[in-house]
């Protein structure tokens, strides 16, 4: 299938979130594309995944080198009830599966 190619080649591809999602459905990225979403930062998909009442989601913050854990969200006031910052050297357990714990050490590339 074809693929839109930048004006450079050393820029990547930007398209909309909707679009994006168009892309993936159909199957023209595969999970090893990168890309980059116009739309949304953390602040607002923080607010689309608390209002939609997802009990965890993480951010692997690659500049600060951890790993930013949100939970008990509040569905009403579109916000996580509780924010975790994890480093390196900690670990970090699923809120659906306690018994499993995550290294950040695993989630960040190496030092």
């Amino acid at each position: 299938m074809a693929r839109p190619a930048p004006a450079d080649p050393a820029v990547p591809a930007r398209w909309t979130t909707e679009q994006f999602l168009r892309l993936v459905d159909e199957g023209v990225l595969g999970p090893d594309d990168k890309v980059e979403l116009l739309e949304g930062d953390r602040l607002t998909k923080a607010a689309i995944y608390a209002a939609a009442g997802i009990p965890e989601y993480w951010i692997v913050n690659l500049r600060d080198e951890c790993v930013e854990v949100r939970r008990d969200p509040a569905v009403e006031e579109r916000r996580y009830r509780s924010v975790v910052v994890a480093r390196r050297g900690e670990a970090i357990e699923l809120a659906a599966l306690p018994a499993v714990r995550v290294a950040v050490d695993d989630l960040l590339p190496s030092p």
